[in-house]
């Protein structure tokens, strides 16, 4: 059985990334203890602990806000986290298994499918399963650590990425690109792959700002 305190956090940050909540909205405690069903102490708790997560910003005398990303900022994200995954898919292309690759393998075919679907929060849950047997199979550890922690910022944004114009076009491929470079455990391959996929994502979101303010 869940601690009152998971259950506020999980229903906290829940809304944060799937947006209920939106950017620069404020969080009252008392009603989120109502909605939630604990105690104010346990909710303010909370708070604070997903504001270490650079999710929340808690002033004083004025409470808890959503935090709000620049285009600038979301696509500063991206360039460290581009970084970042070179180091990871450079380690992982040597360590990488034969049933690792299938994996990747059987969870693409099934991202075609929700893409031709148009059923893009499931999409994206099988992008990130897609993605974490390459973190799994990485030595870089601390790499993988911080890219997690610039995916929980940036989740708020992926469905409204997907949504873009021939952006669930382009994914599909960029992952199909990616797959077959740890195939041929073709380390320049997976390279080429992961920064052209990330500087993608980047550049959807400089062209459709609108979706993202």
């Amino acid at each position: 059985m869940k601690r009152p305190n998971q259950i506020a956090y999980e229903f906290i940050k829940g809304r944060i990334l799937d947006g209920t909540y939106r950017p620069a909205e404020r969080l009252v405690e008392a009603q989120l203890a109502e909605e939630i069903g604990v105690s104010r102490n346990t909710v303010k708790k909370v708070l604070l602990q997903i504001e270490q997560e650079r999710l929340l910003v808690i002033e004083d005398n004025k409470g808890a806000r959503v935090h709000s990303l620049s285009i600038e900022e979301i696509q500063e994200y991206y360039e460290i986290r581009k970084a970042l995954e070179v180091l990871v898919v450079q380690s992982a292309v040597d360590l990488i298994t034969a049933e690792q690759i299938a994996q990747m393998e059987d969870i693409l075919i099934t991202m075609e499918q929700l893409k031709a679907e148009e059923n893009y929060d499931a999409y994206s849950e099988h992008n990130k399963l897609f993605h974490e047997i390459i973190y799994e199979s990485s030595d870089k550890t601390i790499a993988v650590e911080m890219i997690r922690g610039i995916k929980t910022q940036l989740t708020r944004f992926q469905f409204r990425t997907m949504i873009a114009p021939g952006r669930a076009d382009s994914s599909i491929i960029e992952h199909r690109l990616l797959l077959d470079g740890f195939k041929r455990r073709d380390k320049d391959a997976v390279t080429e792959a992961i920064v052209s996929h990330i500087s993608n994502v980047s550049g959807t979101i400089a062209r459709f700002k609108a979706l993202f303010s």
